[in-house]
């Protein structure tokens, strides 16, 4: 019996020590992170970078070019390419803030893909915030990536997209990603590697970086990378950019107030000579007016929808002093018939406002609105 025991205590250990080697104990992301950060130079070492500053030599299927990318802790990026054909493409992030400016100058909103396009080159900065980037890591084991044994990692990108993070088993440095490419509609990846890593000071950064996508490689190779090198005053908001949150903060308000029945919140930001186009009629009523009116359609409706069928269209002037409006909304309701019951019916808007700045905050100036009735 001793001995019949001995042989499967035996046999038990000889299993576990079998199924160890074939299932390692896969580490969380977090302690992944972590010995990545140790390779790259230590969390005290990091810890000192505020920001980043990479110029790059580029070849790609267009060719030569050349990219600039200066990187601030807090979500802060300028991004320049500059093509030997004089084409030039410089876009900038602040926080919630995307834009582009052109060689004139002139300055217009990037919509958050576009921002997270040019936030996928920030290769040095992405190394040291990775957890801020992606969400819901999840190791699924070892792969070989790009001809190197790694970690694979599951998560999700800022834009809700799946995506894949390889760390090198034995340099402990980020090897490479799959990531989505924004601009494609049928889920097609970009695919980046970390060719070469040297160092900046005493930290170890991504020197050159390889992204695949369905039209080729292209191979960014850094030349100068510089630590707490940049001047913050480039990441400045543009007033005209910071004018287009402000003025989706005002569509808000807007159907907060046909949900609440609250006429004067909807009517707080009509200007003075408040112009309402419609009908075939151009009206001037006064602000009491507006409210008298507004507040009886109100009181007789019963709100079931006031959505947006598309995303508003906003365009500021360079001043930020002037700016419209373009709205296409599904509007469904109850409102009391002839007989007094209630009866639902669904009416599809489209309009424009006008808004001109008066004493540091938006007016409403003018609305021009159409309709058409709802297919059932």
């Amino acid at each position: 019996m001793k001995r019949r025991f001995a042989v499967t205590v035996c046999f038990g250990v000889l299993l576990a020590a079998f199924e160890s080697r074939l299932f390692p104990q896969m580490k969380s992301f977090e302690a992944i992170f972590a010995e990545s950060v140790q390779a790259m130079g230590g969390e005290k070492e990091l810890r000192k970078i505020q920001s980043l500053t990479a110029l790059a030599n580029c070849n790609g299927p267009r060719g030569k070019y050349a990219t600039e990318i200066y990187s601030q802790l807090g979500g802060r990026l300028s991004f320049k390419q500059t093509w030997p054909t004089g084409r030039v493409f410089h876009g900038f992030v602040n926080g919630v803030y995307a834009w582009m400016r052109d060689q004139a100058g002139q300055v217009s909103q990037l919509d958050k893909a576009s921002a997270t396009a040019i936030r996928s080159h920030e290769f040095q900065m992405l190394a040291m915030t990775l957890p801020e980037r992606y969400q819901n890591p999840v190791v699924e084991g070892e792969e070989d990536f790009a001809g190197s044994r790694c970690v694979k990692i599951r998560a999700v990108d800022e834009l809700g997209e799946p995506c894949q993070i390889f760390f090198n088993t034995d340099s402990r440095l980020l090897n490479g990603l799959m990531i989505a490419d924004t601009r494609s509609d049928s889920g097609e990846m970009v695919r980046v590697v970390f060719n070469e890593w040297k160092k900046a000071g005493k930290v170890m950064l991504p020197s050159k970086v390889t992204a695949t996508d369905k039209s080729g490689d292209w191979v960014l190779a850094f030349h100068d990378l510089k630590l707490n090198a940049v001047d913050e005053k480039i990441f400045a908001v543009p007033p005209s950019i910071a004018a287009v949150k402000e003025l989706m903060l005002l569509q808000q308000q807007e159907r907060m107030a046909h949900f609440d029945k609250d006429a004067k919140l909807l009517v707080s930001t009509f200007a003075e000579n408040f112009i309402n186009v419609s009908a075939g009629k151009i009206n001037r009523p006064t602000r009491e007016e507006s409210i008298s009116r507004l507040q009886a359609y109100f009181d007789r409706s019963e709100f079931l929808e006031w959505d947006d069928i598309s995303p508003p269209v906003i365009r500021v002037s360079q001043d930020a002093s002037m700016a419209y409006v373009l709205v296409h909304k599904r509007v469904r309701l109850k409102a009391k018939n002839a007989k007094g019951d209630l009866e639902e019916e669904t009416t599809i808007f489209a309009w424009m406002e006008t808004y001109e700045k008066q004493n540091g905050n938006w007016a409403l100036t003018a609305v021009t609105s159409t309709r058409a009735q709802a297919a059932e």
